[in-house]
């Protein structure tokens, strides 16, 4: 369930045990990066600078998510990057000082007051996804930019993404376990199927492949680090959260364990009923 939700049933049922967990899944902006405008990494950088993902959390997810790059951040994750890295990235800095850059970027590519960016935002008919339509749609509209969100059933979704056929989504993403092979080789990699924003850098490819390799544990996690602030820095997919999931169960159901991932609860063969 959603913070929201799990708060809602605890009111009503107070002897019910909720469990918060990180739910391996992340609100996100897809871009295309080979369809005009945003095939000008200029205009990209703009769109990433625009988002405040700190109200991104507290107005959409109502402070049930974390914000993050692309890897789930602690305490839900042991991938993502440092805190203290995060708050030194564009779009993660101050709203006011992120903001003031997306609009000086968007007028250095020839677009402001007497000539707005307009663009087609399109995202699901599912109410999760919507929110986050809304929410980019009125970002942008901070900065200038005129979004039109559209909306498309989930049968003409996933099939547009993968002809890339749009220009801006409203997109979430989620895995089956938190490990970088795992997003990077599905998302970021080059000619991947699922890196919907077509970004491809071959000196990153590289380095998702280097990380697979590396059995040093540490060494490992400064390659992944290394790898998340290179996607930042290239507006590979702007990341709004990671969700955080709540689980219920009544107190008599034991050796039910929530997992941080939506794919992979339920496993049931080790739960028993104390009643």
């Amino acid at each position: 369930m959603t913070k929201v939700m799990a708060e809602s049933v605890k009111q009503a049922a107070p002897a019910l045990v909720i469990s918060e967990v990180g739910q391996n899944g992340s609100d996100n902006i897809v871009i295309n990066n080979k369809r005009a405008p945003f095939d000008n990494p200029t205009v990209r950088r703009a769109v990433n600078l625009a988002m405040d993902r700190h109200a991104f959390v507290q107005g959409v997810r109502h402070g049930g998510a974390v914000v993050g790059a692309a890897m789930m951040p602690k305490p839900f994750g042991i991938w993502g990057l440092p805190e203290a890295d995060l708050r030194n990235l564009p779009g993660y800095r101050s709203s006011v000082v992120d903001k003031a850059e997306a609009k000086r970027l968007l007028a250095s590519a020839g677009y402001g007051p007497s000539k707005p960016l307009r663009v087609e935002l399109v995202t699901r008919t599912i109410p999760i996804y919507l929110d986050v339509g809304s929410f980019v749609a009125d970002q942008l509209h901070q900065v200038g930019v005129e979004a039109s969100l559209k909306q498309m059933d989930t049968a003409a979704w996933f099939p547009a993404l993968a002809r890339r056929d749009y220009q801006l989504g409203a997109n979430l993403t989620a895995g089956g376990f938190d490990d970088p092979d795992a997003y990077f080789f599905e998302n970021y990699k080059c000619g991947a199927s699922r890196n919907y924003t077509d970004y491809c850098n071959e000196e990153t490819d590289k380095l998702i492949d280097l990380q697979s390799q590396e059995l040093d544990r540490g060494k490992r996690l400064k390659l992944v680090w290394e790898i998340q602030r290179r996607l930042e820095a290239e507006v590979a997919r702007p990341m709004l959260s990671w969700r955080k999931e709540y689980f219920a169960q009544w107190p008599y159901v034991k050796g039910l364990v929530a997992h941080n991932s939506l794919y992979n609860y339920g496993r049931m063969q080790d739960v028993w009923l104390d009643k």
